[in-house]
């Protein structure tokens, strides 16, 4: 357990993505850490359907959300900043990207900070996010928090996947998580992911380029590099934090805590 999980998304960060880009402080994630780079996301392979199922665990069959267009759930479930804010604990996030505002109900984050800049595609949108990220961390000290940046995806939409461009991206966001990672705890663990991938200028395929997703999960402190064996899916990692948190998972979630 731990008494602080910083979840970090890198929107439509692909796995081979990673590992070409320069990115030094992923490298190091990974290096003292526990990784994957071919864990997988829900069908379609689009960004909210991708965030819904990240944060209730479940798939778009059950949470209804198939388009970057927010409903009501008709069978509400609840989420992971829900359950953690029931269990007492401080929650966080900070995004770009408007349409996540409806990832959590009304009451269950502490702060909230949105910024309206992911189409920023010189990266100053995802160095705001990191800013604030940073700066909330230091004083407040949340249990939870949710940091999303956006413009790699954005990127990737502009000049396509895999281009020189979109590897800049995510140096970009490399650099952000790193100006965060400075203001966690000691002892904190740190989630990296993507929501899906991308392939020309789209997503939203079976493909694997749209569906295959790195994940990285590191404790700030340790030194012991390990690969996440066995299938890995984006419903695993709610009930994942919230075990390293001490939190019981709600009913419904069908994903399973992630060892490592």
């Amino acid at each position: 357990m731990t008494d602080q999980v910083i979840l970090f998304l890198v929107d439509g960060m692909r796995p081979d993505g990673l590992q070409q880009a320069d990115t030094p402080i992923l490298d190091r994630l990974i290096a003292t850490g526990s990784s994957t780079m071919r864990a997988r996301t829900v069908m379609p392979s689009v960004t909210l359907p991708c965030h819904m199922s990240l944060f209730h665990s479940v798939g778009p069959d059950r949470h209804g959300i198939t388009t970057n267009t927010w409903m009501p759930q008709v069978r509400p479930i609840p989420g992971l900043t829900d359950a953690i804010h029931a269990a007492g604990k401080r929650t966080a996030a900070f995004f770009n990207w408007e349409e996540l505002r409806d990832l959590s109900r009304p009451g269950s984050l502490d702060n909230i900070y949105f910024s309206a800049s992911a189409q920023d595609l010189s990266g100053t949108g995802d160095r705001e996010i990191a800013d604030a990220a940073h700066r909330h961390l230091a004083e407040a000290k949340p249990n939870f928090a949710f940091v999303y940046f956006g413009c790699t995806d954005e990127t990737g939409h502009a000049h396509g996947w895999m281009t020189d461009e979109y590897l800049s991206a995510i140096s970009t966001a490399d650099s952000c998580i790193g100006r965060v990672v400075a203001a966690m705890q000691e002892n904190a663990v740190a989630v990296v992911m993507a929501d899906h991938g991308g392939h020309e200028k789209t997503h939203g395929t079976e493909s694997d380029e749209d569906m295959t997703i790195p994940l990285i999960l590191s404790r700030i402190g340790t030194d012991s590099a390990t690969t996440i064996e066995g299938d890995v899916h984006i419903t695993d990692v709610a009930p994942t934090v919230a075990a390293l948190l001490g939190v019981p998972a709600p009913p419904g979630w069908i994903g399973k805590p992630i060892e490592f």
